[in-house]
């Protein structure tokens, strides 16, 4: 299968050492440094009963400090609510999460003119409505390893790892698999950037389900600077899409998808993008709020 073949590219990428990599020098050591980032957007849904659109606002948080002068030290922390999350379950029309959140933390070695490779860990959760009524919640734990290559403006970043979940709805969910993530970053100019970035899931089921869920998510996004407003001065802005696709859900086996189109702000402390992304707070973690039970993340 092609997106098996993906996955498993990515993941050989995500273990990889960032050797070979370019030749764009940075002097400067490692920073202490954040990002801030914060959106709001529309998402159509079809959950494989019916399409439904829900507005959806979400946020994210890095921070990076440097034990010495090669290693560093990062957390991030994410979240995504939308509209559901003010009505009963019974009303929706498209079954999924009211709300979701993450976090992680990353231990890393960096040489900021050629690369970094490290390993993360961390846990999320889901809360979800059901169709007919009631409520689904799934946790998840991961952990993974990770690794970044440096050509001139352009970042090369690849994840893989291993997902585990746990949900309080009788033994139906989902139960253990892999991941994989690959991204591209590049920089027009420093406070610019344009992202692509691809992640592959799949998670077994439990024992009283049989077969696996795969998930296959794709971003789009692009920040600039928007200079010369009035009162608030330059503002960081960004665009972006994510489309997420699942293959053999529950119950059904149906596939599923969803399109989200979000416009956010982005602050990022101690430098400028282009220095933060190689000196800084450069690590996140792929959207595990993705599976078939969760339609609308």
């Amino acid at each position: 299968m092609k997106k098996t073949l993906l996955a498993t590219s990515v993941a050989l990428f995500a273990f990889a050492g960032p050797a070979g990599a370019a030749d764009f020098e940075r002097d400067l050591g490692l920073i202490v440094s954040g990002v801030v980032d914060s959106w709001a957007g529309v998402q159509f849904i079809d959950d494989g009963t019916d399409d439904d659109t829900v507005f959806t606002n979400g946020g994210e948080g890095l921070l990076s400090l440097p034990l010495g002068e090669n290693i560093s030290i990062q957390s991030d922390v994410k979240y995504e609510y939308n509209t559901y999350a003010t009505e009963s379950a019974i009303n929706n029309d498209a079954a999924g999460p009211r709300f979701s959140y993450q976090f992680a933390t990353h231990g890393s070695w960096r040489d900021p003119s050629r690369g970094l490779f490290g390993a993360f860990g961390g846990m999320g959760s889901v809360d979800a409505g059901i169709l007919g009524g009631g409520s689904f919640r799934q946790d998840h734990r991961f952990v993974g390893g990770e690794a970044q290559i440096y050509i001139d403006n352009i970042t090369l970043y690849g994840q893989g790892g291993y997902v585990d979940t746990v949900n309080d709805f009788g033994g139906l969910g989902l139960d253990d698999g892999f991941f994989a993530r690959g991204v591209v970053r590049y920089f027009p100019t420093s406070d610019s950037r344009i992202q692509l970035e691809g992640t592959y899931i799949n998670i077994d089921y439990v024992s009283a389900l049989t077969g696996d869920m795969e998930t296959f998510s794709v971003k789009a996004r692009y920040d600039f600077l928007l200079t010369g407003m009035p009162v608030i001065g330059d503002t960081p802005i960004y665009i972006g899409y994510r489309g997420t696709f699942r293959e053999n859900c529950s119950f059904d086996g149906a596939d599923r998808d969803d399109h989200t189109i979000m416009v956010g702000t982005s602050y990022s402390f101690s430098g400028d993008r282009l220095t933060v992304d190689r000196q800084g707070a450069t690590l996140d973690t792929p959207d595990f709020a993705i599976g078939c039970t969760d339609a609308t993340s």
